[in-house]
């Protein structure tokens, strides 16, 4: 069958392969790991470089490849072929997670979607930059930059072609700013969809490109040697089409869909005929902050329990490097590990993670940190979660062990937020240090790299309060925490806030001036111990009450000058017009208002 017959057989099964109006780039970055080992030490150019793991060569750069060392090769193996291999131990990912992170903020300049894959790998939809500068360019003149998979007889009339010469230069553009500001070389592809751009990319590696149109996509699909080759099909979906003798994509090309229902679902069938073709409508997703930020450790076997903890302390030092740049605090910890069963050969992952205390981190000049007693938290809090996955009355073997923060809480959610300042001041975010207790333990047999998704897991607490760090002893905001039950609280955005207020004698007497009858039995009284540190003068009460003239009796004037003037101003407001915020002004109604106003930060504990 000629490619062209292959087209017009094959496109009936496809329902997308009229939509050409993405332009799609694929970006990967050459010899990832070893690249930025040389860029570390330029030296290494020159040298055949592996990056090794444990005892693999997890990579290498190209001057190592001409001597046959290959990705994954035995250390011993990589050594008898080329005997002058500089190996680089590679398991500390940290700078390799950082250059990722620069190669994607560079991309991000661009202004448009731009989706991750692993550290080395990106996806971009450059879609609405290529509308925006074919407007005004000559079209006859767009020529393709870089390699053409193969010349089109006749342009196609949606006018992709354009499009994707145009997305071409973009790329360009992208891989040379890579270079210019970080100085790694990349290679990138360019088609309408994401399946064409990632599988044409490594077409004329290293340090090019590739653009393919997409009438071109059956042809060049049909040249896979597996269908394994597809990233859409895993392990399981290609050992069911092996045994129904579907081996290369051009099989599955050429197999009739019929055939493809009886052993999958109807859409799983139509799925795969797509795939075959080259037909792939999957989006790009923006990709954000990670949900969940991990280490793990592979190693043959470990049956002592001390040398777990010392692979745990090991691990949870690296991750802590790995929050403190994320700047996000953590409020959830999960510990995996993977089981050696010996009588059966084979090995499953079993997880269970709980809630920390955000105490436990601290932010100093803007950066969060751990101290000495925080780490010894954690590590009572992960040995824990290890007694309960391990029945240490009996033998175990260990292949893996894993630790990662799976549920983060930002410092600041905006420049004029209450969590803002209230975060920023240690004893107010004491108050939210409540964890709710749960035991569920949860296994998977997953063999997948972690994630949250990666294995079945269960919220746990370890049922701890952390103690709340020692208040400094001269501070605007006094926060007083309230002892509440396991029923009173569902979770931390559920509290009240205890009393943001300094009790004097002169402001509660201004207060108890304007109470009337109805609201007098609700004045908070002045704590005896602080009325020695509020000496307020007259000067002082009258500037807060000309500052203040609208407040309801029952808030505390100091403080509420105390406030940045953009919450004042919001506060103002809302008590101007309780209708239009939803909040009715009197204490005795707060229980109706919405459950986190403003307001109930200065209402007095009940």
């Amino acid at each position: 069958m000629d490619d062209r017959n292959m087209d017009s057989s094959c496109s009936t099964f496809t329902d997308v392969s009229s939509d050409h109006s993405k332009s799609i780039i694929h970006i990967d970055v050459d010899c990832f790991y070893a690249q930025v080992e040389m860029v570390q030490k330029p030296e290494l150019r020159c040298f055949p470089l592996g990056i090794q793991q444990k005892n693999i060569v997890v990579t290498s750069n190209y001057e190592a490849r001409k001597y046959g060392i290959r990705k994954c090769m035995l250390v011993s193996d990589a050594l008898k072929v080329c005997p002058n291999l500089k190996l680089i131990n590679g398991e500390d990912l940290h700078d390799y997670r950082a250059a990722s992170n620069k190669i994607f903020t560079v991309l991000q300049t661009f202004k448009c979607p731009v989706e991750k894959l692993g550290m080395d790998e990106n996806f971009i939809d450059v879609t609405n930059i290529v509308q925006e500068r074919i407007k005004n360019v000559n079209l006859k003149s767009i020529t393709v930059s870089g390699h053409l998979y193969t010349e089109s007889n006749a342009e196609c009339v949606c006018g992709c072609h354009a499009r994707l010469k145009v997305a071409s230069q973009i790329a360009s553009e992208m891989r040379h700013k890579i270079y210019d500001e970080l100085g790694f070389t990349t290679c990138a592809g360019i088609a309408h969809n994401k399946l064409l751009a990632k599988l044409i990319c490594p077409l004329n590696k290293p340090n090019d490109q590739t653009t393919i149109y997409p009438e071109h996509g059956v042809s060049f699909m049909s040249t896979l040697q597996s269908v394994r080759s597809i990233p859409s099909i895993g392990s399981k979906t290609t050992e069911a089409l092996i045994s129904q003798k579907i081996i290369t994509v051009r099989d599955l090309q050429e197999v009739s869909i019929e055939v493809l229902k009886k052993h999958f679902s109807s859409d799983m069938a139509v799925r795969l005929k797509n795939l075959s073709v080259g037909e792939d409508n999957t989006p790009i997703k923006q990709t954000g902050r990670p949900q969940s930020i991990g280490l793990e450790d592979s190693f043959k076997t470990v049956s002592v329990k001390s040398e777990v903890e010392e692979k745990f302390q090991a691990l949870l030092q690296r991750l802590l490097i790995l929050v403190r740049e994320d700047g996000r605090i953590p409020v959830s910890l999960r510990v995996t590990l993977r089981k050696k069963d010996v009588k059966r050969l084979s090995s499953h992952r079993e997880s269970r993670q709980c809630q920390v205390s955000p105490s436990i981190f601290t932010i100093n000049n803007g950066t969060l940190t751990v101290t000495d007693s925080g780490r010894q938290k954690l590590m009572s809090i992960i040995m824990r979660l290890f007694n309960k996955l391990i029945d240490l009355s009996k033998p175990f073997h260990l292949t893996l062990v894993g630790l990662a923060f799976t549920k983060f809480q930002e410092r600041m959610t905006g420049r004029g937020s209450i969590v803002n300042y209230l975060m920023n001041d240690i004893s107010v975010q004491s108050v939210l240090n409540i964890t709710n207790d749960c035991d569920t333990s949860a296994s998977s047999m997953d063999y997948s790299a972690a994630s949250p998704s990666s294995s079945t897991t269960t919220d746990l607490s370890d049922g701890e309060v952390e103690p709340s760090p020692k208040k400094p002893k001269k501070g605007t905001w006094i926060a007083k925490r309230r002892c509440l039950s396991k029923e009173e609280v569902a979770s931390p955005s559920k509290l009240k806030v205890g009393e943001l207020r300094l009790n004097s004698k002169e402001l509660e007497k201004v207060s108890e001036l304007r109470l009337n009858s109805r609201d007098r039995s609700l004045t908070p009284r002045a704590s005896p111990a602080k009325d020695n540190l509020s000496d307020t003068s007259d000067t002082t009460k009258d500037a807060a009450d000309s500052k203040c003239d609208i407040c309801p009796s029952y808030v505390d004037k100091e403080v509420f000058n105390a406030l940045p003037e953009e919450m004042q101003q919001e506060l103002k407001a809302m008590w101007k017009n309780p209708s239009s915020s939803g909040v009715r002004s009197s204490p005795r109604t707060l229980n109706k208002a919405k459950p986190n106003t403003l307001l109930k930060y200065f209402v007095p504990n009940k």
